[in-house]
């Protein structure tokens, strides 16, 4: 991309002085002011130019931007080759160094690829880009798209910020939710910006979009689908247009589209392209670089901070390293920006997990809001089908090193309720109770939504966890609850057995943990799987834990407690009481045996 665009005559780069710029000061200004301006904006370098608000006056300045703005056919034409300069000049914002290499590559680059760690700011910084791009061209003539892989990241991620920049700093036009409007000389509207996702399999999505100046954003761009990744490409061949491609990179996706883009920025034989990782280390929370005021909370006088505080800290990067694993996919993508190799090898990928925390609870007819139903201790507020399900799914503590975990699963929708540790659950009497509570709960719940199945309890029957299936078993028969108590035995062999399987399970818990992936496991079709995670962070990172192994007969093992412990896991007690909560080893009601007569 020219730093001299095509409709401006090219002219000798000699760059006034500031001496030079300080004596055309005098009140000729108001008939010299094109010629300042022009200087201004032809041939001094950004940061020169940008001082020329401590060499004028404030009624100079209005003359020279009005020059700038008939030059230019932009009021911020000053600022096209500069978009950091534009966000502290105009936005009134400061960067810190990260940022600001990413914004200037933008004007030298026709791609930039930055593969970015946790909560460094990615969306704050593509709506920015987004909305310098928009700004500094005459209206009519630039054009900025952003996508990503849903449209609900689009909506409710990337755009909020650029709703939020554009009356904040006064400039023209005004936003909607994923369209950004601005009157023409003529009085008309004109969509400068707008965001859209498209389907994964949809080839054309980027074609038929022309304009003389183009700016691709790709939010999210760890999950773009190959094949709009490269339709891309339509949008980027010939005229002034650019991308900047930001996001997390995949965990679980080797080779995507994403991964090959940030790899061409390292090569020699793709100058156009450019790839400035920001990794959650170089976070100035960890480095101590000076950053900006935050300005996305609400004013508050008594609590003014800079965006550290939302940064990642060295104490979340030691956390991360410390739940998942050093070389865990989470790690290597979410700390160290970087791209993990094979998938990472574990049972269920962290993408799937994250992308289940994240979908949208159904509305309409026959969905409800628990906390809707008149059942006073039902607090949740996400949706449930009417006639929907429910299951609890128990994890018995087997040390006091280990955790007493309860998970409720309510049609697709699970949900943590119970999870405690130390010595009082070492009595079998006091772990019952608490699960008969969660029992009767569970009843009233089935009972609001007007379900025909019986609450259906899955318990480790594993150490202590035999009597608590005994003794609930017990209670069931005298009428206490009416709740059907299914004993799982995690060592036995599976409840059934595929010979053509992919995966064939060696234990139950294999069985378990293969199962919960199958749900997990987003459709080609929708992208989505079949359940929707309403669940803690600690079992989050649990279920995304465990490595997937084999024997050497080929069978598909889950790595073990003891395998995890020995690199510096915990047991996942919550991860596998979500496993307990929709496993199914036996049916519901199990098959009448059909006599000789029958």
């Amino acid at each position: 991309m020219s730093r001299t665009q095509p409709d401006q005559p090219t002219r000798a780069r000699v760059a006034p002085s500031a001496n030079q710029l300080q004596h055309a000061r005098p009140g000729v200004i108001s008939r010299e002011g094109a010629s300042v301006a022009d200087t201004l904006l032809r041939l001094a370098p950004p940061q020169r130019r940008r001082a020329f608000k401590e060499h004028f006056t404030a009624r100079e300045r209005a003359v020279i931007m009005t020059e700038v703005e008939r030059v230019t056919g932009s009021l911020y034409g000053l600022w096209r080759d500069t978009p950091s300069g534009f966000v502290e000049d105009v936005l009134g914002e400061s960067l810190w160094s990260k940022q600001r290499a990413v914004l200037d590559a933008i004007v030298d680059h026709k791609r930039v690829a930055v593969p970015a760690g946790f909560g460094v700011g990615k969306t704050h910084l593509a709506a920015r880009a987004a909305v310098w791009f928009t700004n500094v061209y005459p209206v009519g003539t630039a054009l900025c798209i952003t996508t990503a892989t849903r449209f609900r990241q689009v909506q409710r991620q990337l755009w909020p910020h650029i709703r939020k920049i554009v009356p904040r700093a006064g400039l023209p036009g005004s936003c909607d939710t994923v369209q950004y409007k601005m009157p023409t000389p003529q009085g008309h509207d004109f969509v400068a910006a707008y965001g859209f996702s498209a389907p994964a399999n949809d080839e054309a999505a980027m074609q038929g979009i022309h304009m003389a100046h183009i700016l691709l954003i790709v939010d999210e761009a760890g999950g773009i689908a190959a094949s709009i990744g490269h339709g891309t490409n339509n949008l980027l061949t010939g005229g002034h247009a650019a991308m900047l491609a930001i996001g997390n990179p995949a965990m679980d996706e080797p080779n995507s589209w994403f991964e090959t883009l940030c790899g061409d920025g390292d090569k020699a034989e793709h100058p156009g392209t450019t790839t400035i990782p920001i990794s959650s280390l170089d976070s100035p929370a960890i480095t101590g670089e000076l950053v900006p005021y935050c300005t996305d909370c609400p004013p508050n006088p008594s609590d003014i901070h800079t965006l550290a505080r939302h940064m990642p800290d060295q104490a979340w990067v030691d956390d991360t390293i410390r739940a998942y694993g050093e070389d865990h996919p989470y790690v290597i993508a979410k700390v160290y920006a970087k791209f993990p190799k094979g998938g990472g090898g574990v049972v269920i990928p962290p993408s799937w997990i994250e992308a289940a925390t994240s979908y949208e609870d159904p509305t309409g007819e026959g969905w409800h809001r628990i906390c809707d139903l008149g059942l006073d201790d039902e607090t949740a507020t996400h949706t449930v089908r009417e006639g929907a399900w429910v299951r609890l799914g128990v994890d018995i503590a087997a040390d006091g090193g280990d955790e007493f975990t309860i998970y409720r699963s309510v049609g697709d929708a699970v949900e943590f309720r119970h999870a405690s540790s130390g010595a009082a659950n070492d009595s079998q009497v006091t772990v019952a109770e608490k699960v008969l509570e969660e029992i009767f709960a569970a009843q009233r719940l089935s009972k609001a939504l007007n379900s025909s199945h019986p609450v259906r309890v899955k318990i480790d029957q594993n150490g202590i966890g035999h009597g608590v299936v005994s003794m609930l078993q017990r209670w069931a028969e005298t009428g206490r609850h009416q709740a059907q108590i299914v004993g799982v035995m995690v060592s036995e062999s599976p409840s059934q057995d595929d010979p053509g399987a992919l995966m064939r399970p060696w234990r139950k818990r294999d069985e378990m943990w293969l199962a919960t992936r199958a749900l997990l496991q987003p459709d080609p079709s929708t992208g989505m799987g079949r359940l929707r995670l309403h669940i803690d962070e600690t079992a989050s990172k649990q279920l995304a834990t465990p490595k997937l192994l084999s024997t050497t007969s080929g069978y598909t093992q889950v790595e073990s407690k003891k395998q995890m412990r020995a690199r510096g896991m915990k047991s996942p007690d919550r991860a596998e009481a979500v496993l307990l909560a929709l496993y199914e080893p036996e049916p519901l009601h199990k098959p009448r045996r059909r006599g000789l007569l029958n």
